[in-house]
């Protein structure tokens, strides 16, 4: 799908392969991924004048925030931040029999009547289970 962005720990792993030198084409193949993708998310890059190393420690939202401005789910960091305090806690909360998304969801909009829709309540608890099960290519060279 054309236009769709690229997943944190893609673009974390582009910035690693760029940080050690890699080449645009080298680094589209490995990801899987085109080069002109690759030569975009190159330019955002530099146009933000950080250190890789820098960016690589910052979460994923305040990384995606950097490189897809236009994602509205990350404009009101007062009331991200307030929900990235509970994460830990729903996560925990969903391994107990008989608790869903939907009544953790009313349960944070009964403190939180301003807070996040279901959607992107929904959309932030998968994106923490996502980070908590990180994957990244390894280079491996038979012997």
């Amino acid at each position: 799908m054309a236009g769709k962005p690229k997943p944190m720990r893609l673009i974390k792993q582009l910035l690693q392969m760029h940080e050690k030198g890699k080449g645009r084409k080298t680094i589209a193949r490995t990801l899987g991924i085109s080069k002109a993708t690759v030569k975009s998310y190159l330019e955002k890059f530099s146009a933000l004048n950080q250190d890789v190393k820098a960016l690589l420690e910052l979460d994923d939202p305040i990384l995606e925030a950097r490189f897809h401005s236009g994602n509205p789910a990350y404009k009101d960091n007062n009331r991200y931040l307030e929900f990235k305090d509970k994460l830990d806690y729903y996560s925990k909360e969903l391994k107990k029999t008989g608790v869903t998304l939907k009544l953790l969801w009313e349960e944070y909009r009964a403190a939180n009547p301003e807070g996040y829709s279901y959607s992107q309540f929904c959309f932030h608890i998968s994106q923490q289970m996502i980070a908590r099960n990180p994957t990244m290519i390894l280079q491996h060279k038979a012997a």
